[in-house]
């Protein structure tokens, strides 16, 4: 059985988070961001990037996307 993709979160301060899907990794950085310690600028927290990772991706994994702000996690698109 092929293993799933998971994601991996890389926040500004440097720390990573792995997710289950692209969702939860939306989640986490939304959590993220409400606790910082500056919640009206997470500076902690944004920019952050998801990555896919996985053993059927090369390398580091695939760029998925990079949120710089806040409102680009309720932005309906």
């Amino acid at each position: 059985m092929a293993e799933e993709a998971t994601f991996k979160v890389r926040f500004a301060n440097g720390e990573t988070e792995k997710a289950d899907s692209l969702w939860s990794a939306r989640h986490a950085i939304a959590r993220r961001a409400t606790f910082d310690t500056g919640p009206l600028h997470p500076r902690n927290v944004l920019p952050a990037e998801v990555w896919k990772t996985g053993a059927n991706v090369f390398g580091r994994g695939i760029f998925v996307e990079r949120i710089q702000t806040a409102a680009e996690l309720s932005a309906v698109t």
